[in-house]
């Protein structure tokens, strides 16, 4: 079993690429979550992954609480790895992992950095050109899973790694303020927000989506997949908008 957390589609791309070629199937952790689903009973020589995104150079809050409560029963010892995907470079993330969780593969790779409230998003072409490479490593990993390879392949952690993470992550952990959405006139009350809100801190008064915690996972789903991008995050709004064009959520 595939575990993955995903807003705008690049862990499922990933996951749903390695369940096809070696036979596995995909679980979405932030329907885990909100069905507080954390036991699960491996079959004889199943394999655990673990496919996530890197935010701020850690791994998203909802990824690391499931973690914790997660309980895996087997009768035989089993093979587990994780794959962080990351716009750049994943710093320390893979210890937020190590940290709790048996692993016995690590895995980097980048995809399509999307956060918007920072950065323009790359043209489509170059989206493409990164989806096309990313695939392509994909299969490496793939084989390497496939032979139950253990240790760290992860050429993604960039230059002074723990430094970066230290600095970095906080911001994520102690931030990740809801008070800086804002919804323009283009909002039609569709309701997908709230209902692909990970965290269920979305809610509709008046057919406009309301946040009511004063923190979220940040994870800018809602923002993204707005069919008519009515969502914006600090001054995002000219920034582009991202959904993997290789998956259907």
């Amino acid at each position: 079993m595939i575990f993955y957390f995903t807003a705008t589609g690049n862990s499922k791309f990933v996951a749903d690429k390695i369940a096809v070629a070696i036979g596995d199937n995909v679980i979405n952790i932030a329907d885990c979550v909100q069905n507080r689903q954390y036991s699960f009973s491996l079959a004889d020589g199943e394999k655990v992954g673990l496919v996530v995104p890197v935010y701020y150079y850690g791994i998203p809050i909802i990824v690391n609480d499931f973690i914790k409560r997660l309980k895996l029963s087997a009768k035989y010892e089993y093979y587990s790895y994780a794959v962080l995907n990351c716009g750049g470079t994943t710093a320390n993330a893979e210890t937020f992992i190590k940290g709790i969780f048996k692993i016995d593969a690590i895995f980097g790779l980048k995809t399509v950095d999307n956060y918007v409230p920072l950065l323009k998003l790359i043209s489509d072409t170059e989206i493409k050109e990164r989806l096309d490479k990313a695939e392509r490593e994909i299969d490496i990993i793939v084989k390497h899973i496939a032979n139950k390879d253990t240790g760290t392949y992860n050429s993604m952690t960039g230059i002074f790694p723990c430094l970066v993470t230290a600095v970095a992550y906080p911001l994520y952990k102690h931030g990740r303020k809801t008070k800086k959405f804002h919804v323009n006139d283009n909002c039609v009350g569709c309701g997908l927000c709230e209902r692909i809100c990970p965290r269920k801190v979305i809610k509709r008064k008046n057919d406009r989506p309301v946040w009511e915690a004063p923190q979220c996972e940040t994870c800018l789903g809602c923002l993204h997949r707005c069919p008519v991008a009515a969502i914006n995050y600090g001054k995002s709004a000219k920034n582009g908008r991202y959904v993997n064009p290789r998956i259907r959520f």
